[in-house]
């Protein structure tokens, strides 16, 4: 007797159009135009250039707070577009993603910590715990996520292509409440640590979301839904935040764990703000990549995204070296500033060394 399976309950099949669209282009710019400002924002934040709950701190946290999604949208993106099943060997994918991902990591680990010897004055042994880490600058463990879920990726698209739908939801919140609590717990003294091989292991849930995401039809509803979603992730991430500092009475462990990419409002906001971007760039790049001006500008911005990524912070702090950062309000002018041009340089920047033949595969 053949037993019906409820649609719900069906293995994920492939989507029909599985080439990268072009909200997902704009969705990687803005991504990046959000990772720059999170990190020119940052020190008024963590109180070095402006009081605990003074107007400047306020300015640069509502900010940061409404902000947190860029690092996850990015793990989304990339659970999305990889976690189709194809007809693609594990051999086949590993080589292809080393040239796109490892040859970068390596790059720029060695990169950042010779300028961070050079700049700051590391030490050799300095140097290699942050790299063995897995964060050999504060932006650079993005590189050691990814690599890691790439590592699972094939073994991944078998889970996708022969679980229900509904069994993936449970796996991706599961692993979702697994990172949040392993977050959690290194609160406790002496306990919890990541290195460079399990750096990824915490994100598996949003890879896992993304894919979900990408693949539920849009509609009114979800963008209700995303909404709201995003409204009160980011309200309870800002009003968390805030609490926990002045409990503590200085920016500290209870406040960063809020603003964690992995704490429970973040991931709130991170699903609101991954289906609004969907909305959004589908309402403004319209057709198929390349049909317009706005169409091919994104293009263009988003194949320049993982470079302006990793030159950044570089930039940024080369620029704060040059220019200072002023105390109070004026340091949230100072950090818009630098957020611009720290994005305009790093794009000529990136723009050039894509010409240049033995730069390309960098970045």
């Amino acid at each position: 007797m053949r037993v019906d399976v409820p649609p719900s309950d069906r293995p994920v099949a492939a989507p029909p159009t599985p080439v990268p669209t072009t909200w997902i282009e704009f969705a990687r710019v803005a991504a990046m135009a959000a990772v720059v400002l999170v990190h020119a924002f940052s020190p008024l934040v963590s109180t070095i250039h402006a009081d605990l709950g003074g107007p400047a701190w306020w300015a640069a946290h509502v900010v940061d707070s409404a902000l947190r999604w860029c690092v996850p949208v990015f793990v989304m993106i990339s659970g999305g577009l990889l976690l189709r099943p194809r007809e693609e060997d594990a051999g086949e994918f590993y080589r292809r993603r080393w040239a796109r991902i490892g040859v970068p990591l390596v790059v720029w680990t060695i990169a950042y910590l010779v300028w961070q010897q050079w700049r700051d004055g590391i030490g050799a042994s300095t140097a290699a715990a942050q790299a063995a880490s897995g964060s050999p600058s504060i932006h650079l463990y993005f590189l050691y996520v990814i690599a890691g879920l790439y590592l699972l990726t094939p073994f991944l698209r078998t889970v996708v292509a022969h679980t229900p739908r509904t069994g993936l939801w449970w796996f991706a919140g599961l692993t979702l409440a697994l990172g949040a609590a392993d977050q959690a717990l290194r609160l406790v003294d002496g306990v919890g640590g990541v290195t460079a091989a399990t750096r990824f292991l915490p994100f598996l849930g949003y890879y896992l979301l993304g894919w979900l995401m990408l693949n539920s039809g849009p509609g009114p509803r979800s963008v209700r839904y995303g909404f709201a979603a995003f409204v009160l992730g980011t309200t309870a991430t800002a009003a968390g935040a805030w609490a926990a500092a002045m409990a503590a009475g200085e920016w500290g462990e209870g406040a960063e764990y809020v603003y964690g990419f992995l704490s429970p409002t973040v991931v709130l906001a991170s699903a609101g703000a991954f289906v609004l971007l969907r909305a959004a760039g589908s309402r403004l790049v319209r057709g198929e990549p390349g049909a317009g001006p706005v169409g091919r500008t994104v293009a263009t911005l988003s194949g320049l995204s993982l470079g302006v990524y990793l030159v950044h912070v570089m930039v940024l702090n080369t620029l704060r070296d040059i220019g200072g950062t002023p105390d109070g309000v004026l340091a949230v002018a100072a950090a818009g500033g630098y957020a611009i041009a720290t994005a305009a340089v790093s794009l000529l920047l990136v723009a050039v060394m894509r010409r240049v033949p033995l730069l390309r595969a960098t970045v």
